[in-house]
């Protein structure tokens, strides 16, 4: 259950970096992304509000359009993460919460008009002995390393702006300044409210901190802060290395008609970077590192397919949008392996392609390979576990 009494029972919206970006850009985006599902946004708005201490925007829709239940609006049109991910420079969280009667939590990660990852969670999906920190949005913001009445709040006390759906109109960087918390000074911004063509939009924000700042000490700062996120940068390349050389030491697999499936240990579905190397549709060379390279004859003009447990159903896609337990309940078929009941449905990994769900209680398990081909029935049970 959500036991923070302090959190609204229903919000939703956009978090993502506080980078160089055109608000009017975004709101243009999201404007068009409702029209074109015949929203009426004539009193809509988006409004943008940074966190008071920490470099990160939330970004909410208000006016008619979103109804009498926030979470619900932003759970059916995740589809406004993508779009808003097209704009930013950053990857970008859409996030829905929603309390009592009917609790429900998730987001979906996107990058560059692509989604990274998603999550979605109602009471039944989450273990008995689960407490609010194990919700997904939840644990979401633990990476963010915000609090979750600080998001509930809007970032109450953080510098906001707002701007108009139907007309987004303003001046981009004035708007970036007064989020940083620095109202540009007279004639600070571009005559035509443009950020200029020498603004790097991957560029950080300025700082934060009130009062003007020397250039030289700005100029430091940039660079001190392009330092330390080539060191971040660095750090996540090397712990990457780190987990494929792990999965790569000891891979399970299974042979059959069609080639090979591993099982790699430790492996999740985000993990798309690890998870691309197992999955080809015809063998011609070389085999993915960590598989038995006297394997290399056999498999010549085979399939190389993975298998991977799956936590949240709305890691996957289904036609509508992220995988529902209703939708999977209603599509999915019932088939026997290994002599056991399971249900299996046809879904899309985000970034991986089409493959099978194959779930058994609780516990579900992804195969990059459809449900009309063969499945690695003992792979796929092994997987499950004891649910």
């Amino acid at each position: 259950m959500l036991d923070d009494t302090r959190m609204p029972n229903s919000h939703g919206g956009l978090v993502f970096p506080l980078d160089m970006f055109r608000p009017t850009m975004l709101a243009a985006a999201l404007a068009e992304g409702l029209i074109a599902h015949a929203r009426n946004i004539l009193d809509a708005k988006l409004e943008l509000v940074r966190h008071p201490e920490v470099q990160l925007v939330l970004a909410r829709i208000t006016g008619s359009v979103i109804g009498d239940d926030p979470a619900a609006f932003w759970r059916e049109n995740v589809e406004l993460g993508v779009i808003a991910s097209q704009v930013l420079p950053r990857q970008a969280f859409l996030y829905w919460v929603a309390g009592e009667p009917n609790p429900r939590q998730g987001f979906v990660v996107t990058q560059r008009g692509q989604v990274l990852g998603a999550q979605d969670a109602t009471p039944d999906q989450l273990p008995p002995e689960a407490t609010a920190a194990d919700w997904p949005v939840a644990q979401l913001l633990k990476q963010l390393q915000i609090e979750p009445d600080e998001l509930a709040s809007g970032f109450a006390g953080g510098p906001r702006v707002e701007l108009s759906l139907i007309e987004p109109e303003g001046d981009d960087r004035a708007l970036l300044m007064t989020l940083v918390g620095q109202p540009p000074e007279d004639g600070e911004a571009g005559d035509d409210g443009e950020l200029g063509d020498d603004a790097d939009p991957g560029a950080p924000a300025p700082s934060a901190q009130p009062g003007a700042t020397p250039p030289a000490a700005k100029r430091v700062s940039v660079e001190d802060d392009k330092k330390r996120r080539a060191a971040e940068h660095q750090a996540e390349l090397d712990a990457r290395q780190a987990k494929a050389d792990s999965i790569r030491a000891d891979l399970p697999y299974v042979i059959d008609e069609l080639g090979i499936v591993v099982a790699p240990k430790g492996a999740e579905l985000a993990d798309t970077d690890i998870l691309r190397a197992y999955l080809i549709p015809s063998v011609e060379g070389e085999l993915p590192a960590g598989i038995d390279r006297e394997l290399r004859p056999q498999l010549q003009g085979k399939r190389v397919d993975f298998a991977v447990g799956v936590e949240f159903l709305s890691e996957m896609f289904a036609i509508d949008g992220p995988l529902t337990k209703a939708v999977f309940e209603q599509q999915s078929q019932p088939r026997t392996i290994g002599g056991a009941e399971v249900r299996v449905l046809e879904v899309l990994g985000p970034r991986l392609g089409r493959g099978s769900f194959v779930r058994r209680g609780a516990a579900g398990v992804f195969v990059s390979r459809s449900p009309e081909l063969a499945l690695p029935d003992a792979l796929i049970l092994e997987l499950l576990g004891d649910a």
